[in-house]
């Protein structure tokens, strides 16, 4: 019976604060449908009340007004042809999923069926990567997302869920630890989660006992093509780094206009000339929450990122699936022309919001093809995939007994075909998933037309 009340209790809170934002737009027509610009920070009342609208009430599904963004992104399409002459010499591919977020609906117990669904597309790559949004650190209690958002957040996840995505080095073998909430246990938990990654033989990068493994970037070679991977995050919440120790996360002013991005630049050229890299890899931990479009700001810091030396830019934090972008450009270091894939949020991979579009996120994978062209030995972008996914989550009286990753456009395939669909969705799931498929058309048309749209 204290349960049933204290979900009743929280149920009217919420809807309070629903109902306390629909009367702000109701005061402030067109302000609250559209992205407004912002850092993330939340310093004003209006942005705190903003974030509330967004994250219990309506996520924010339209651009930054007057920037054309809309119509850059329908306008993008992902072929991409090596240069006539090109001689073939290795070829390697790399899938990248959102961020692994702590819920008390994902746990060891309900996701045994987590990957069934998507498994193939996204570990059969010869390197799967995630952002582990979160300390590891078994000594400390598990904490999910308070119930009561004004605590502060201090998560913490649990080996379990880690070893549903690791799969003792068969599922993702690479984490990205630069984000938000590295610092959420303290020192002490950011190295102890680099312990614990080690102890398991997982690849990381983002966050750092020392400034000599800071500078050690990290590259996995695959057929023969050295990929290098950085890591680096907008913010540490209310956190801040010790002072003399300011290499334990990789942080930069990312949501900031004017965003010097020198560092990037720096530790792209150490790849290539003291770790052989072939390819580039840059996540960012970037954008605003609940929003399906980054602002302009985010297009034109992306392109200046590829421009440092940046083969892709692998983007998150937004709960959010939004739009990705192939950038072609005059690489200084070769005089070729280059393209450079920017996806700026692929969404919650593992994560439970209120918030309805959290529920759309992506898998996206890219191939690479090394060679020759014109004597010249390079590595070039060969194609890009997206596979948008459902997170499916059976709560009952606020406890998740399945949780699990469906693939979206197969799944809203059969609805619509009225065919053999998985007889566990409801009919809330079924119009959720339906909706969400007509977003992740319009956020990506053009890396989903040849594989879905035919």
């Amino acid at each position: 019976m204290t349960r049933i009340l204290s979900i009743i209790f929280r149920t009217i809170l919420r809807n309070i604060f629903r109902f306390a934002c629909l009367i702000a737009t109701l005061l402030r027509p067109g302000h609250f449908d559209h992205s407004q610009r912002q850092d993330g920070t939340l310093p004003t009342l209006r942005d705190k009340l903003f974030w509330i609208y967004k994250y219990y009430f309506k996520q924010i599904e339209k651009p930054e007004q007057n920037c054309g963004i809309a119509e850059h992104f329908s306008a993008q399409r992902f072929d991409f042809a090596l240069p006539d002459g090109f001689r073939r010499e290795a070829e390697a591919s790399l899938a990248a999923g959102g961020d692994i977020l702590v819920s008390d609906h994902v746990r060891g117990d309900n996701t045994g069926c987590l990957w069934d669904d998507v498994a193939p597309f996204f570990f059969d790559a010869d390197i799967s990567c995630a952002n582990l949004e979160s300390p590891v650190a078994p000594s400390q209690p598990f904490t999910a997302l308070p119930k009561n958002l004004l605590k502060k957040l201090e998560l913490n996840n649990s080996p379990e869920v880690f070893e549903r995505c690791f799969q003792r080095g068969r599922g993702i073998t690479l984490f990205t630890t630069a984000n938000n909430h590295a610092l959420d246990r303290g020192e002490s938990g950011l190295l102890e989660t680099l312990d614990f990654l080690d102890q398991r033989g997982a690849y990381h990068t983002g966050t750092f006992r020392s400034r000599a493994e800071r500078d050690d970037i990290l590259v996995i070679e695959k057929n023969g093509i050295r990929f290098a991977f950085l890591s680096y995050t907008f913010s540490l919440n209310e956190n801040k780094l010790p002072p003399g120790k300011e290499y334990l996360v990789n942080l930069l002013p990312l949501n900031r206009p004017g965003c010097d991005t020198w560092p990037i630049r720096e530790d792209a050229e150490r790849a290539r000339k003291e770790k052989s890299a072939d390819i580039v890899s840059a996540c960012l931990h970037w954008s605003l929450e609940h929003e399906s479009y980054p602002l302009r700001h985010f297009i034109d810091l992306g392109h200046e990122v590829l421009e440092c030396g940046v083969d892709v830019i692998i983007g998150n934090h937004s709960h959010t699936l939004q739009p990705a972008e192939k950038y072609t450009y005059t690489d200084p270091r070769t005089g070729l022309r280059k393209d450079g894939l920017v996806f700026y949020a692929l969404g919650d991979l593992l994560s439970w919001h209120p918030s309805k579009n959290s529920r759309l996120n992506a898998l996206a994978k890219i191939r690479f093809t090394k060679g020759f062209v014109n004597g010249r030995k390079t590595t070039l972008i060969s194609g890009a995939e997206l596979k948008p996914l459902y997170a499916y989550s059976k709560i009952r009286l606020e406890h998740c007994g399945d949780f699990r990753l469906l693939d979206l456009m197969k799944t809203a395939e059969a609805i619509e075909k009225g065919g053999d669909v998985q007889l566990f969705l409801s009919a809330k799931d079924r119009r959720e998933i339906t909706r969400l498929k007509e977003l992740a058309v319009k956020l990506m048309p053009g890396i989903l037309h040849r594989a879905y749209l035919k």
